[in-house]
């Protein structure tokens, strides 16, 4: 046996991986991703899928729009093909989960529609669009996104994926709320038509892709929009498809109720938990466009007229025979023995590809099915395949120790490992039996150099705006994650007819936990140092500022300098000594002294780093959660330096954390002692000794103690303390009345406004709070982000006062974006003002406002 090649009995193996990876574990649970092993019902179920030729393209704007539902029952009762494709990332939203906002969002987001699909067994497509926030048109959506860009990006989904029918979530009618939603109707609508013209987008023909012509376009009702909705389905069958969608599937052992109520819960960045539900549910469908449907009688749904076996395929009646032929006779008991047919089918299908233009529909449906057999050869097999790597990073110019380990867990003679390729390298030959029921592990080196691409998700490598740019990456756009990254090759021979199959698998980084158990996640080529401020905002309001930045070694033996590029009015004093011989995960700190002048600008201080390892600007991120798969992104190694003239007038801020937000840095940073208070636990005497408590955003949504904590909130209040609300939604997770968050009643509506540069009209500009201590004025409200704010208050009791009034183009002003009233001794504050936006972008103003709603009313 070759030297890199070894078999190793499983105990050992893993004992081995234990001891070698556990120092390893970083601080958060992830999701277990072992490969994919189907158990005997499921490779039936897989099986039957092989027979049916078909497909739904499910469309929508944003991560958690898709009808789980439809898609769970599509894909699995039906058994059709099923992707969504969603608009945009949802990097535009708020984060329950966690403090990630903007591209860390849109990565946990793009990562929790994986899950879904996972689930329910759909595919994901994306277009190139950025979350830019709530949009109240669609007009606005389009006129930012750019709408031929991101309608080519549609009509490039439909010729890609080929779907028989298309399904949108919303109508063209804008009942659907956001103007994303219409948006994502309208460009369904155009697509439809225009995927099927060679001369719309000729670049895509140019390509190879081919004009498809899609039979029907549905829009997907709901009770949301039509409490009568059913009645208008059953009234006009000509016109409405009714799906029965809460089927049960006995192979799966769920309904397919169940099925999707596990895949909407991945969205739980968004809290969308879901029920379980078993029991009769339909969907309904209203044809806009295509062929109509037939008379009740003869009626197919929402396939009417649409050949869904393999006749439709040219060649490929043979072919569905013997998939029949196969279902027919698998033995679930000992799914081995379907091993020769599927051998077969897979010779069958190969054959019949030789007679196709390779560019064709019925080509590319052949070699999907062609994938979806060698996958099964491996599953009634009990084969596994993975590539693992020894650690889970590995910088450019680092080599690490890698292998693929096949493992057969049903006796037979069933493949031989011919050959592995890593990326980026020469293929390395095997020629070993896949043996019974011991790892077989044929070592590879992974080999970088300085040139070698770093993983991160494509579409944030390159700088973009409202439309992603993955140019230089290899991709379209509309690809979910990546295609690049550490994918290896194992080429495999069927034995004993000696036909080849390749399984293509992402190296992996597995380990074991005491608590978690078993853990993996994808290894990566990292920088060789990761840049990283202490704070992404320094707010400066004086002549001087320290700026604190340390230095990660991503590699061993890490030296070099890290230099600092400051904007225009603001100095150096002294730049940083130099870095020598880090070891991988040891940092160097740095205190970086800065000057500010009179001409000091807000903007970016950037930072570098070089050594004869290599060089980076940029900061690493690592995200993990428990229900997906750990990420590592990068943004540009910089600190936002804001200079600002500013008085604060309070010292101590309790601060109750929301869903995700990071204002109580922000205090920190114009000079408040900020401790955080915890809902459960804090009592009166604590509350006491805070200027000023401040809720942050959504806790009372998100945060079970704040119904404890609402009594001794007023109490405080009325004993002479200021108490700031931002933003919550009324919504049924609230902890309490949502009339009673403060105290005097006011209700919270959706009232928003979306244009960040929607002048403010100052209702009461002599207000304390408009004046003390710093005087707000139009100029505060400039240079904001995404928005002026959201969920404002209203049906204001007369004790309440409004300070500030906004609009959007067109619309009446809205006054309820700051309120306050006093009580007892103090004052209570409700902002929908979207500080936690402002804040981390470095807006001036914000801060200032900040400062003012903090005051009390009278001295301590």
């Amino acid at each position: 046996m070759p030297a890199f090649l070894r078999r190793i009995a499983p105990s050992l193996s893993l004992f081995a991986a234990c001891v070698a990876c556990s120092l390893l574990s970083p601080a958060r649970a992830a999701a277990q991703r072992p490969p994919e092993q189907l158990n005997s019902g499921e490779i039936l179920h897989r099986m039957q899928k092989l027979g049916v030729v078909g497909s739904v393209l499910y469309l929508a704007a944003h991560p958690d729009d898709e009808n789980t539902r439809l898609i769970s029952y599509l894909s699995n009762g039906a058994k059709v093909r099923t992707a969504y494709l969603s608009l945009t990332r949802g990097d535009g939203g708020q984060n329950l989960i966690g403090p990630e906002l903007g591209p860390g969002l849109g990565v946990i987001r793009t990562q929790e529609l994986m899950e879904a699909r996972r689930v329910d067994g759909g595919e994901q497509f994306f277009s190139r669009a950025v979350d830019f926030g709530y949009s109240k048109s669609p007009e606005e959506a389009l006129a930012k996104w750019g709408k031929r860009e991101i309608l080519s990006d549609v009509v490039r989904v439909v010729r890609t994926f080929r779907p028989d029918v298309i399904v949108t979530r919303f109508d063209v009618d804008g009942s659907g709320g956001h103007g994303h939603h219409t948006a994502s109707a309208l460009l369904a609508r155009e697509a439809f038509a225009l995927a099927a013209d060679p001369d719309a987008f000729p670049e895509q023909i140019a390509e190879g892709l081919r004009p498809w012509r899609t039979t029907r376009l549905f829009f997907n009702a709901s009770t949301w929009w039509s409490l009568d909705v059913r009645d208008h389905a059953l009234a006009d069958p000509e016109h409405w498809a009714t799906v029965e969608v809460g089927g049960y599937d006995s192979l799966l052992g769920m309904s397919y109720n169940e099925i999707a109520g596990r895949a909407r819960s991945q969205h739980r960045s968004q809290g969308f938990g879901s029920a379980l539900r078993r029991g009769s549910e339909e969907e309904y469908l209203r044809l806009d466009l295509g062929a109509p449907l037939a008379a009740r009688e003869f009626a197919g749904g929402i396939f009417t007229g649409i050949d869904l076996t393999w006749n439709r395929i040219e060649g490929g009646a043979e072919i569905g025979a013997a998939i029949d032929a196969m279902v027919a006779a698998y033995d679930p008991l000992r799914p081995e023995k379907s091993f020769e047919a599927l051998s077969n089918l897979g010779a069958k299908i190969t054959a019949a590809l030789v007679t196709l233009d390779p560019a064709s529909a019925d080509a590319a449906w052949m070699r999907r099915t062609l994938a979806s057999v060698h996958d099964l050869l491996q599953q009634v097999t009990g084969t596994a395949i993975e590539a693992r790597a020894a650690r889970a990073m590995v910088a450019r110019g680092e080599t690490l120790a890698t292998s693929i380990v096949a493992t057969q867990r049903i006796p037979g003679d069933f493949f031989e490992l011919i050959s592995v390729t890593p990326p980026r390298a020469a293929t390395r030959s095997v020629g070993e039996t896949v043996p019974w029921n011991t790892e077989l592990e044929a070592e590879v080196a992974l080999e970088t150099d300085a040139n070698t691409p770093i993983d991160q998700p494509y579409w944030l490598a390159n700088p973009f705006g409202t439309l992603y740019d993955p140019s230089s990456t290899g991709h379209v756009g509309i690809e979910p994650i990546s295609r690049s990254g550490s994918v290896y090759r194992a080429d495999l021979r069927v034995k004993p007819v000696g036909r080849a199959l390749s399984a293509e698998r992402v190296l992996m980084h597995t380990w074991v936990e005491r608590v978690d158990g078993q853990r993996s996640r994808p290894a990566v080529v990292t920088p060789v140092a990761s840049i990283e401020p202490a704070d992404p905002v320094v707010v400066v309001t004086g002549d001087r500022a320290e700026i604190s930045v340390e230095v990660r070694a991503l590699c061993d033996g890490l030296s070099g300098s890290l230099g600092v590029d400051a904007p225009t009015g603001w100095t150096v004093v002294e730049q940083p000594s130099a870095i020598e011989g880090l070891a991988r995960g040891d940092r160097r700190r740095f205190e970086i002294q800065l000057e500010r002048t009179v001409e000091a600008v807000n903007g970016a201080l950037r930072l570098s780093f070089e050594g004869p390892l290599g060089e980076t600007d940029r900061t690493q991120h690592v995200i993990d959660y428990p229900h997906i798969v750990p990420q590592v992104w990068y943004s540009a190694a910089e600190v936002r330096l804001v200079p600002l003239d500013v008085e604060v007038s309070v010292q101590s801020v309790g601060y109750v954390n929301g869903a995700g937000d990071e204002v109580a840095s922000a205090l920190r940073r114009i000079g408040v002692t900020v401790e955080i208070v915890d809902p459960e636990k804090a009592e009166p005497e604590d509350l006491a000794r805070f200027d000023a408590v401040v809720i942050g955003i959504r806790a009372y949504n998100a945060v079970p103690g704040m119904a404890r904590l609402q009594p001794m909130l007023m109490d405080y209040v009325k004993a002479g303390g200021t108490m700031v609300v931002q933003y919550n939604t009324a919504s049924r997770d609230m902890m309490t009345d949502p009339r009673e968050l403060g105290p005097l009643p006011f209700s919270l509506t959706r009232g928003r406004v979306t244009v960040e540069e929607a002048a403010p009209t100052f209702l009461l500009p002599d207000h304390p709070l408009m004046n003390e201590p710093n005087r707000l004025t139009a100029a505060d409200f400039d240079g904001w982000v995404q928005e002026r704010g959201l969920y404002f208050a209203g049906d204001l009791d007369p004790g309440y006062e409004a300070l500030i009034a906004w609009n959007d183009p067109g619309e009446a002003p809205l006054s309820g974006a700051l309120i306050a009233c006093d009580f007892g001794e103090g004052r209570f504050l409700y902002t929908g003002i979207s500080l936690f936006r402002q804040l981390p972008a470095g807006v001036p103003g914000a801060y200032r406002l900040l400062a003012n709603l903090l005051v009390r009313r009278a001295e301590r």
